[in-house]
Parts: structure tokens; C-alpha cells; sequence
């Protein structure tokens, strides 16, 4: 039994506002709630390239692992859940879930006590230079979970109004599940209705001359595009890029 199921459903009805669907204008949201009642959102954030597009469910995940929560108990959707989202579920969370209803999934005869959301954006007291923010990019990378490429990347998302967020890159045994430090930092971002996404922070723990890869490239051009992207390059001084100077010529559907 989930305690207090209508007012989890009431928040994840509320998320779907901040979903990012200017293509398919169908706004979606999941609710991973964890072990400890905590609980947080994420919502369907489309793209240009459909393949790109980052589902809710994979936005409520990797905002949670960011943190470094994966321990997720029970998942509720905003509505009816798809067979492709129970399947991912199942493969992704916990293969012994219950579908508890057409919109939850969880363990019959378990008990679910409700707490606060998990705490998933912070407040800076100082505006962050290069270096500060590399800083706490390399803290985020901390939360990485790469057991397959063993390639630990932290990302820091900072907003207009000085809010910033984190993420990991997270891995699946499904590798098409998997989203790298800067999609998770942008999900949990948009997950929680930020806006106005000014700098992004990118470190590679393991490689000074990584940058972000194509698909990266593709969604930060489309939900950060005036943003500036600060890339660690260990002992120099960070590298700093436009959405447009990674991508240039991107693909946009209101271009072609």
C-alpha cells in the first residue's frame, strides 16, 4: 500500500506542465518514489532527433542516481502506463514489480510511507567562475555509476536565477537507457521547471580532452541554446563553448 497514493499522483499530474514537447505536445511525467518516502519527478523532454528524446521515466531515474539515489521503490505515471514504460520499468528498476495499478508499479503487500521531494536543486550564494563550477562538476562526477565504461562524467546545469543542478552519467545494461552527465543534469533541470539555462559545467575525470558527444551536442542546442558550456581540461584553464560552436549546421525540424 503507498500512503497518501492520490497526493503522489497530484504531484505527478502537476509535473507534466514542465515537460519539453514541442513536437508531439504530450506532455509526460513519471514519480520514482525511494525507500525513505523521498520521492522526485521527471518529465518527457523531446528533440529534433526522435531518438534523442529523453522519456520521463529516464528523467525521474537518472535525476534520483544523480543524487545518488537508485534505490527506487515504486514508480507512478501520470497516466495510464504504457507496455513499453512497464517493460523499461521492470528492466531498468526492479524486475519483481507489481503493477499495483494501470498507473503504478510497486510490491503488493508493502508499505509505502510519503516524505518530502528529494532535494534535487540547490541555491548558489555566489556566482560560479570557471573554476567553481568545475569544481562541483568533478563533485557531481562522484555519483557516476559506468560499470560498463568505467568513464566517470559529472555535469553541473545553472540557471538564470542562480539554481543549479547536477547529474552523472548513469549506465543500463540497455545502453540505449543510458544518459550521459550533461543530458542528466538538463533533465533533472527541466524535470523541476527551471528555465533560462546559462552555463553548464562538464568534467571528465578520466580524460582532460573529452567534450560532449553528438547527442549532447544535439540537446543542449535545442533546450540551452544560449547557454555557455565550460569544459574541465584538468590542470588548464577550462574551455569554454556556445550550443551553436559544438553543432554547428544542427539539425532543426523548423529549419529543414
Amino acid at each position: 500500500m503507498i500512503e497518501s497514493l492520490d497526493t503522489l499522483r497530484h504531484y505527478v499530474q502537476s509535473a507534466t506542465s514542465r515537460s519539453f514537447v514541442p513536437y508531439s505536445c504530450q506532455p509526460r511525467a513519471v514519480l520514482a518514489l525511494l525507500s525513505d518516502g523521498r520521492w522526485t519527478c521527471g518529465v518527457r523532454i523531446e528533440n529534433a532527433c526522435y531518438p534523442l528524446v529523453i522519456p520521463a521515466l529516464s528523467s525521474a531515474l537518472v535525476s534520483a542516481a544523480s543524487m545518488g539515489r537508485r534505490d527506487v521503490v515504486a514508480v507512478v505515471f501520470s497516466s495510464s502506463m504504457k507496455e513499453e514504460e512497464k517493460t523499461t520499468a521492470l528492466h531498468l528498476v526492479d524486475s519483481s514489480f507489481d503493477q499495483l495499478d494501470d498507473d503504478v508499479l510497486g510490491h503488493v503487500g508493502r508499505t509505502y510511507h510519503l516524505q518530502e521531494k528529494l532535494a534535487t536543486c540547490k541555491d548558489l550564494k555566489l556566482r560560479l567562475n570557471p573554476t567553481s563550477g568545475i569544481f562541483l562538476a568533478r563533485q557531481a562526477a562522484r555519483y557516476a555509476h559506468t560499470p560498463e565504461s568505467d568513464f566517470p562524467v559529472g555535469a553541473i546545469v545553472v540557471t538564470e536565477d542562480q539554481k543549479y543542478f547536477q547529474g552523472a552519467n548513469i549506465e543500463y545494461p540497455d545502453w540505449r537507457q543510458i544518459l550521459c552527465a550533461e543530458r542528466a543534469a538538463i533533465a533533472a533541470a527541466i524535470s523541476a521547471g527551471a528555465k533560462d539555462i546559462r552555463q553548464i559545467y562538464v568534467s571528465c575525470l578520466k580524460s582532460s580532452k573529452a567534450s560532449p558527444c553528438g547527442a549532447c551536442r544535439q540537446v543542449l542546442y535545442e533546450v540551452a541554446p544560449n547557454s555557455v558550456i565550460w569544459i574541465d581540461r584538468g590542470e588548464e584553464v577550462a574551455e569554454s563553448f556556445r550550443p551553436k560552436d559544438l553543432l554547428p549546421d544542427a539539425f532543426h525540424l523548423s529549419e529543414s
